[in-house]
């Protein structure tokens, strides 16, 4: 099974005026379109970028211990306070990595983040030397990413702040046997490298995302032309095409059944086209999909999918909020269409049902059909579809993504279950 379609709302797909008997709708203009674009777009090279950060911090760590360590090997008295905090804070970027590798970072923990990157690096420099200033590149370097060159100035004139006041604590209070010696001439220079740092970081990022948005808008519009032509140019003909087949057939049903039947088929053939290159133009646009509205959403292409294909499909849902991240809605966006199509093109059901539910401390979606099911009689896990390579690779590939886990129950002949079980929020 395997589905293509994607959020048809505002979508230049749609008809204008009532065809062959099916729903009209109107089309929308290019504006929301490529807006929709560049919203997910950006939303994704955010997470991205979060990721990448984790990454990097945690590998920054890891390394900086190690080389903490080599260097303390004769244990000096006052080597343990470096190292511990090291650990601690390698422990803390690993467990943070992990997390975002499963989960989308929010404006919140943005924040947060970067003010304990922030503290850190104060910390780790007055305790463990200069070396360990890289930790404050680091901070500087994501606020630049994330917001603009002021907050990395910022974020560098914070830095520089707190290692000051900590080395002066760390001299006047350190622990017993250590030594701790204020160097203003030693400081002062290392707060100028990191404005002049921030000042870099911030003109270079800001100009990648000037390149980064230039071409996320071209990409936005190159969609949004081709939607445009496959609405007006091969959809639109299609259309016409089926209605003059529908018109011809009715005309001769009554004196020549095999020509009629051949014209049926036809007619058959061109609907089917028609949905395929829906399919394909939602396809090269992302699902503009606030988490809040994903009930609606899956509702709203269920009923779709229930008109333009004629199989009986309802949604069942008795979630009122829903607390699941924006990439997970996503994916469930993805998924849910992924399946739907998939039974229309494989399954011959005449009945279909998608449920969206939270059971367990986790968050299901199970679409039922009764069609033909796949080749294997009962219940497999993911793992046993891998390894009987069975199953829709798609839709195991975007239940990987959100760390959810798939179950298909197969019968033959009389329907199957596909089951998805992921991380509620």
């Amino acid at each position: 099974m395997h589905s293509r379609l994607h959020r048809e709302e505002g979508s230049p797909d749609l008809l204008t005026a009532q065809t062959a008997g099916r729903p009209a709708v109107e089309p929308a203009g290019g504006t929301r379109l490529t807006d929709g674009f560049r919203l997910a777009a950006a939303a994704e090279e955010t997470q991205r970028l979060e990721r990448a950060l984790a990454a990097a911090r945690a590998g920054i760590g890891a390394l900086l211990l190690a080389v903490e360590i080599v260097e303390s090997a004769s244990w000096r008295k006052d080597a343990w306070l470096p190292v511990a905090l090291l650990a601690v804070f390698t422990a803390q970027a690993l467990a943070l990595w992990f997390y975002l590798r499963r989960h989308d970072s929010t404006v919140g923990l943005r924040r947060l983040i970067h003010g304990s990157d922030l503290v850190w690096a104060a910390v780790l420099s007055a305790a463990g030397g200069e070396v360990l200033i890289v930790i404050g590149v680091l901070a500087i370097y994501a606020a630049a990413s994330r917001w603009t060159r002021i907050q990395a100035i910022a974020t560098a004139a914070a830095i520089g702040g707190l290692l000051i006041v900590g080395q002066l604590l760390l001299t006047a209070v350190g622990p017993a046997g250590a030594h701790f010696d204020f160097d203003p001439r030693a400081s002062f220079l290392n707060v100028a490298t990191l404005l002049v740092l921030s000042f870099l970081f911030g003109h270079v990022t800001r100009r990648e995302k000037e390149l980064r948005a230039e071409t996320t808008r071209a990409k936005a519009m190159d969609r949004a032309i081709v939607a445009r032509e496959l609405h007006d140019g091969a959809i639109q003909s299609l259309i016409g095409l089926e209605v003059q087949v529908d018109v011809l057939r009715r005309k001769t049903a009554s004196r020549d059944d095999e020509t009629a039947a051949e014209l049926q088929r036809v007619e058959g053939i061109l609907h089917a086209e028609v949905l395929n290159l829906r399919e394909l133009m939602q396809q090269i646009r992302p699902p503009d999909l606030d988490p809040r509205h994903l009930p609606d959403f899956l509702a709203e292409a269920v009923d779709r999918f229930r008109r333009d294909t004629g199989i009986a499909a309802s949604f069942v849902s008795d979630l009122r909020e829903v607390e699941f991240s924006s990439r997970i809605c996503r994916e469930l966006a993805r998924i849910a269409q992924e399946a739907l199509v998939n039974v229309r093109k494989h399954s011959g059901a005449a009945n279909v049902v998608v449920r969206l539910a939270v059971q367990g401390g986790k968050g299901r979606l199970v679409v039922d059909d009764d069609g033909r099911g796949f080749d294997f009689s009962g219940r497999l896990s993911q793992e046993e579809l891998d390894l009987a390579r069975k199953g829709p690779v798609i839709i195991k590939e975007r239940v990987r993504a959100i760390g959810g886990s798939l179950s298909i129950e197969s019968s033959p002949g009389r329907g199957a279950r596909l089951e998805i079980a992921f991380p509620y929020e």
